[in-house]
């Protein structure tokens, strides 16, 4: 077994999660509480019937609110790049063929026009990209970000690798946008025990007894998901595996 395998994102976050459970398990015997608002908050116990009952009911729910679908773009983002041979092109640019030259600048000419109509959308017409307000604030640029930049890597990668051959058929592509799966389903594990203890850090009350607001708890939410791809990924690499 590989001698890095206890510092895995997964395994640090059930140590996490155990740390959790057994910190709210022990505030509640001791009927730790503090004042919040109008109210008083008392630290839950995961370890009681009303917690248990709560970790059955919201194990799923808890994943719904990973960034799953942003990941999954990622990955099928990266995907498409290096399939079709589009980010191998970028290293060595100087020694493409004139085929595969053409394929390059042809891409790059695709992703300006995509950026261009995405500055359109932002800032002409319509302002079809901006919220009901005119704003960035639920805007579809916004809430959209990760999927718009999926079609800024994808578009260019399609037409890298259909000019070139790469790609020579539609099952061609679909397969190199799914080329990375198997990273990505550790990263899924990953996500899943890192909802779970966001989650319980909530139920539990231990988020307001520590202090942390709806801002500190978003930004620490974006840092427990997001950290682990890089890890991971360099895992990968390490273990000799393909990424």
């Amino acid at each position: 077994m590989s001698k890095t395998w206890w510092w895995h994102p997964v395994i640090v976050y059930l140590l996490l999660l155990t740390v959790v459970i057994l910190a709210s398990w022990i505030g509640s015997i001791m009927e730790i509480s503090m004042v919040g608002g109008n109210s008083e908050l008392a630290l839950r116990s995961v370890l009681g019937v009303p917690g248990i009952r709560w970790v059955v009911r919201s194990a799923a729910s808890s994943l719904g609110t990973a960034p799953i679908g942003n990941a999954l773009m990622l990955f099928m983002a990266y995907g498409a790049a290096k399939g079709s041979g589009l980010f191998r092109a970028f290293s060595r640019v100087r020694s493409l063929s004139p085929k595969e030259t053409v394929a390059f600048y042809t891409s790059l000419v695709v992703l300006t026009i995509y950026i261009l109509l995405i500055v359109l959308g932002v800032f002409a017409g319509s302002h079809l990209l901006l919220g009901v307000t005119g704003t960035l604030k639920g805007s579809p640029l916004y809430e959209g970000l990760m999927f718009l930049l999926m079609l800024a890597v994808c578009l260019p990668s399609l037409v890298y690798g259909l000019s070139t051959e790469t790609f020579r058929t539609a099952y061609d592509c679909v397969r190199a946008f799914s080329t990375i799966i198997a990273p990505f389903a550790e990263f899924l594990v990953t996500m899943l025990v890192a909802s779970q203890l966001l989650q319980t850090l909530v139920y539990t009350h231990i988020d307001a007894m520590l202090g942390l607001t709806d801002g500190t708890m978003r930004v620490a939410s974006f840092l427990i998901y997001w950290i682990p791809l890089p890890i991971i990924l360099l895992l990968w690499q390490k273990s000799g595996k393909e990424v």
